[in-house]
């Protein structure tokens, strides 16, 4: 085992590296660069804006300025600077409590998928085709139909409009209520964290859920049919511990295995929340340094999110080497 997660992390680095040049050059091919904007201002002159793209290194090949920031990143550990705060990436990306938010939202919300998930996936496997199978068959194809930053407008006017939140003292936006910044923690401040997390958990992770519950449903009914619990059954076993002890304990590979699956659509539902909700996130600062063509934010974004994603993959893996003892990495 400790021999392929060290083969699993030795690759890591040639797909950063790859990962990093293909972004370099998807960066360099959008149109314009991040001085274009100022072209259409008055207050700049030709000059000025060529100096500014002189400055930053866009008037080099895109070859030329990849082997610079590859070469400061190898010798000095440098990310290289936003062009738009003057700052270095890894401040810009992950300070300002960026990297926890994005941690505990990501973390809080496969927790609640997964919570949710199961027990509901289970449920309808163990009452197939019955009323409650179809509801929730019905309920799932309309929540996988409806986009997330739809479900997070109509929530939010929902909270606002009718339910008049506000006014009982419950905020929306944000990760915490305005009286609790700067407060230390106490169980009034993870009431307040609590409040706000879950429409976000509803944005991020219901279509998720609906997923992993659909999975967690199929696989079930998979081993309910299958000749060692039809024995199991015949021996006078009961049916609790047939469905837990033996269906669900070997159902549960194929939902370990979409784990690391998951978390491209974390962080893409992470994304739309931090907009809806103004949250203060690293997919927040990425999604900014798009829009203002931030050529080294992106790609520290970028890596950030392949790390991610080969990271809990790699998670994903253990587990079900931890979970199934048939399971081996040789």
């Amino acid at each position: 085992m400790a021999a392929y997660v060290v083969r699993r992390l030795a690759l890591v680095l040639p797909l950063l590296l790859i990962v990093s040049f293909v972004s370099f050059v998807a960066v360099d091919l959008m149109p314009g660069d991040y001085v274009t904007r100022l072209e259409v201002s008055p207050e700049f002159s030709t000059e000025t804006i060529e100096r500014f793209r002189s400055e930053f290194g866009l008037d080099r090949s895109v070859i030329a300025r990849y082997g610079l920031w590859l070469r400061n990143l190898l010798m000095r550990g440098d990310f290289g600077t936003s062009f738009e705060t003057s700052r270095p990436v890894f401040e810009s990306l992950f300070l300002g409590g960026r990297l926890g938010r994005t941690v505990l939202i990501s973390g809080t919300t496969i927790l609640f998928m997964w919570l949710v998930a199961i027990p509901l996936g289970v449920f309808a496997a163990v009452h197939v085709g019955r009323m409650v199978d179809r509801v929730l068959a019905a309920a799932g194809f309309v929540i996988l139909s409806v986009p997330g930053f739809l479900v997070g407008l109509v929530l939010m006017w929902f909270l606002v409009s009718v339910l008049h939140t506000g006014a009982h003292g419950l905020g929306v936006g944000g990760l915490v209520d305005g009286r609790f910044i700067g407060e230390p923690l106490t169980w009034a401040k993870v009431g307040s964290i609590l409040w706000h997390l879950w429409p976000v958990w509803i944005v991020v992770g219901l279509s998720g859920a609906v997923g992993l519950m659909r999975v967690t449903r199929g696989a079930v009914l998979d081993e309910l049919g299958k000749q060692y619990v039809v024995a199991a059954r015949a021996r006078g076993v009961g049916e609790r511990s047939v469905l837990y002890r033996h269906a669900f304990k070997n159902a549960v590979n194929p939902l370990i295995s979409i784990l690391g699956m998951q978390l491209p659509r974390l962080v893409g539902g992470s994304l739309v929340a931090s907009i809806l909700f103004g949250l203060q996130t690293v997919e927040g600062a990425f999604w900014t340094a798009i829009q203002r063509q931030d050529t080294y934010v992106i790609l520290g974004g970028l890596l950030f999110f392949g790390l991610f994603l080969t990271l809990g993959n790699l998670m994903a893996d253990l587990l079900l080497a931890w979970a199934d003892p048939r399971v081996r990495f040789d």
